[in-house]
């Protein structure tokens, strides 16, 4: 309270000097870093389910049937990070991308995830598969396996570069590492009801 007193007494050009200094220090506590739960005392943490509810004679249980699952009481979060923290920005699948870019990112992030459904799930229902020999459908059953157990790509693409090929149709070319090894790829990309996914892919180089 003596500080309110102090702080309220200082003249008005003092204290919009003092203000920015207040809140970059505020800010500064908000960010930075992976979070931990192991030294967290979010009340959270320690909550626990509560006994199922007894329905009185005479009354029929409610229907369950389209209930949200959710996770056994007291299961600790298999990644280090809190529940509070927000999830990744490029970890939903079947996302709405609104950009050729987002796709781009979103495949790239998800494949270094291994999240396979997540991958396919951007592909366009026109996918045309690059060799003739397999089908589209048994051709994103093949990256759905590797992107399961394969050789995992770097999270980041490189030198992404997306020219128009028309209203609803973008070409992208990028590096995707692998290790050590480097490829250049090529999408080929259209809008399908306001979202963009990928309806060609191609591997124009090898390193």
């Amino acid at each position: 309270m003596t500080f309110s007193i102090r702080f309220l007494d200082l003249p008005v050009r003092r204290v919009l000097q003092i203000l920015p200094f207040v809140w970059f220090v505020a800010l500064s506590g908000c960010g930075g870093g992976d979070a931990n739960c192991e030294d967290s005392d979010e009340p959270y943490l320690a909550a626990r389910s509560n006994p199922p509810l007894k329905v009185p004679e005479g009354l029929t249980l409610p229907d369950r049937s389209a209930a949200l699952e959710v996770p056994p009481g007291g299961s600790k979060p298999t990644n280090a990070g809190c529940l509070a923290q927000a999830p990744s920005y490029f970890r939903s699948s079947g996302m709405v991308a609104r950009s050729p870019e987002e796709v781009v990112a979103s495949w790239a992030q998800a494949w270094a995830n291994r999240e396979a459904e997540g991958v396919v799930a951007l592909y366009s229902s026109t996918f045309v598969a690059p060799t003739d020999s397999a089908g589209s459908a048994a051709w994103l059953d093949q990256r759905r396996e590797q992107v399961a157990v394969g050789p995992v790509p770097d999270p980041r693409v490189e030198g992404l570069n997306v020219e128009s090929d028309g209203g609803d149709r973008r070409i992208a070319t990028f590096t995707q590492r692998f290790g050590t090894n480097t490829l250049r790829k090529e999408l080929v990309l259209v809008r399908e009801a306001g979202s963009w996914r990928i309806a060609q892919e191609k591997v124009v180089e090898v390193k």
